[in-house]
């Protein structure tokens, strides 16, 4: 007996060409007109549920003719780690454990099974929105960034290294090849990790830890400041002392471009925007600043209030830029033709927002550096603050999204890597 036969005769599922009876005395159909069962289908797949939550899982048989059925309650559901989460046996419906500790990242798998049919999927279970955990870095660690290696990299205002944060929160450090701090950092087109030396170099550092530092092509005086993969296979990186915008190819070869970027603006943060071109910061010169890919270069101040000091930027979900304002305790929004809204409800005065991206929650996140929190904004412009668990005078800094969709920051004032679940 196949199990489209067993479905109907043992479970009593009406399925599509099945469960009807013959009352006229005739012969029975053929079997070929009955559907072909093709397999059955969970659904949602790699969930994630927070402590406590509950999440209703469906089971859905699928059959050749485009049929489907529901056979959630048919199935035998299990869940490989019942520590992390619950499921019942023929419901669907799990509910997280409770949990305290951030990483490493627990998954549980769950399966839904009848008669050798069926799937397994990952569930990954996560403490409560705000749970933060802190990881001791030593120095100074100024900007993260997830890495193409599947690690988050971090730079280090105190000393001469790069530092590698696996998921499971080991730390790692690598001095060779470097001549200077690192300063902003990114994943490149290439496979590897690109970093500026704000002494006048941007770096490349493998996956393995080999660096090759470049320097031709900058002027004398520059100082790179932060850097971004572009939309057209190259690196473009700012220059806070020169008031350039910088582009270096994966090879290694730099251009310069500094025609319509104001005198005395201090580019500062950088990303790739929604549009094709890339965006950033002019700290002093209270702008934002959009250069194509070609070099031409556009200054937005309209809507920016005087002494904003607009610092962090990144893309967001909503197809605009976000940035921080360390000097006004705002977020900025701007659209692509250049439109700024100004967000200060639910900041603390005097926070000092500083470094900024966007969450896998469809959310912006942001460190508060003065204020000492971490701080979520929605594309709607609602803002919560976070500040317990992290240590007094932690200064956070960079923060960026990394392994189990949880955001990873830069305590420069306390010498750690903080993690913060979404």
């Amino acid at each position: 007996m196949n199990f489209v036969q067993k479905t109907c005769l043992g479970l009593l599922l009406l399925l599509v060409g099945c469960g009807s009876t013959n009352t006229t005395g005739s012969s029975s159909a053929p079997s070929d007109s009955i559907p072909s069962l093709l397999g059955i289908f969970i659904t949602p797949k790699n969930a994630r549920l927070h402590s406590g939550e509950s999440l209703s899982y469906q089971g859905t048989a699928g059959y050749n003719d485009g049929a489907s059925t529901d056979v959630t309650q048919l199935l035998s559901w299990t869940s490989s780690d019942p520590s992390l989460a619950t499921i019942g046996s023929n419901t669907g419906l799990a509910r997280a454990a409770a949990l305290s500790a951030v990483i490493p990242v627990r998954t549980t798998n769950i399966s839904g099974f009848n008669s050798g049919y069926g799937e397994v999927t990952p569930l990954t279970v996560v403490p409560a929105v705000g749970t933060l955990q802190e990881l001791a870095s030593g120095g100074a660690p100024f900007q993260i960034a997830a890495g193409p290696d599947g690690n988050l990299w971090a730079s280090d205002l105190a000393s001469v290294r790069l530092l590698k944060i696996g998921a499971d929160g080991t730390v790692s450090e690598f001095k060779a090849g470097l001549t200077d701090s690192a300063l902003g950092l990114c994943a490149g087109p290439d496979g590897n990790l690109w970093f500026v030396e704000g002494s006048g170099r941007i770096g490349r550092i493998t996956p393995n830890g080999t660096v090759t530092e470049f320097s031709a092509g900058l002027s004398p005086g520059a100082s790179p400041a932060a850097i971004c993969s572009g939309p057209d296979g190259n690196l473009w990186f700012t220059d806070v002392t020169l008031d350039h915008i910088g582009r270096i190819t994966p090879s290694g070869l730099i251009s310069e471009f500094s025609t319509g970027v104001t005198a005395g603006a201090q580019p500062q943060a950088i990303c790739s925007g929604p549009d094709g071109n890339i965006w950033f910061t002019e700290s002093s010169g209270n702008r934002i600043g959009r250069i194509t890919t070609a070099g031409q270069v556009s200054e937005f101040s309209s809507g920016i209030t005087a002494g904003a000091f607009p610092l962090g930027i990144t893309a967001g979900p909503d197809g605009n830029l976000w940035f921080t304002e360390a000097g006004g305790h705002r977020i900025g929004r701007i659209t692509p033709a250049g439109s700024v809204t100004e967000l200060s409800s639910g900041i603390t005065a005097g926070s000092s927002p500083n470094g900024i991206c966007a969450g896998l929650d469809g959310n912006l996140w942001f460190t508060e550096q003065v204020g000492n929190r971490i701080a979520r904004i929605t594309t709607a412009g609602a803002v919560t603050e976070f500040a317990a668990g992290l240590t007094a005078n932690a200064q956070p800094t960079g923060i960026c999204s990394g392994p189990g969709s949880n955001l990873w920051f830069c305590e420069t004032g306390q010498g750690k890597i903080g993690v913060i679940v979404p």
